[in-house]
């Protein structure tokens, strides 16, 4: 088994605040440190108890039918959701000291954090099982649109994929949004070495 895995994920919501709006889905890999997926979540959400908070916006972004949505029987509720990510992480989950092994990554990952602690693991719940530290794939874009080395207009996730020319996947789906992050996170640190080893950025 691997000693530290990545936790590549994102969420699709109902708007920006996860005070006013839900989680609708939210997906999570687990990969090792060659980035080969060995597991994988994918969750169709809604509250328990009561009716999903979206705005019209928002759904026209990410394309969620609501209705569609509630109505269909793979739609679990946050608490069973919760229960699922729990498992799959505990699988995984090892800590030397007081380091855990599992690293959550994506693109802007504090806004996937904020709704996931509010909906669906509690804050106190995920940092028992993830990393101190997370990789921000938008913040090292961000970095190098500073030094010079992006373009300065570079900034949602579809921008940057085709900046880098990789595949394009179906965007504002959790898990192509995901899988894509991982293809850019990938392609940057290919860079990087073949700087490092005398190539050209």
């Amino acid at each position: 088994m691997s000693s530290i895995y990545y936790a590549p994920f994102d969420s699709e919501t109902g708007g920006l605040s996860p005070d006013e709006t839900d989680m609708l889905t939210f997906y999570m890999g687990i990969m090792d440190e060659n980035f080969k997926l060995v597991d994988e979540l994918y969750l169709k959400l809604k509250p328990d108890g009561r009716l999903p908070v979206a705005q019209a916006d928002a759904l026209r972004v990410n394309g969620i039918n609501l209705a569609q949505h509630l109505a269909d029987p793979e739609t679990i509720t946050y608490s069973a959701g919760r229960e699922k990510l729990t498992a799959m992480l505990k699988k995984y989950h090892k800590k030397t000291g007081k380091i855990n092994n599992i690293k959550p990554l994506g693109y802007n990952v504090p806004f996937d954090e904020r709704f996931t602690w509010t909906h669906l693991m509690p804050h106190p719940e995920w940092i028992k099982l993830m990393h101190y530290k997370r990789i921000d794939v938008m913040e090292r874009v961000d970095f190098l649109k500073e030094a010079g080395w992006f373009p300065q207009d570079l900034g949602s996730l579809g921008s940057v994929v085709d900046y880098l020319q990789l595949p394009k996947r179906a965007a504002h789906n959790a898990r192509e949004d995901t899988l894509m992050t991982v293809d850019v996170y990938k392609k940057l640190l290919e860079i990087m070495r073949s700087k490092k080893d005398g190539g050209q950025a």
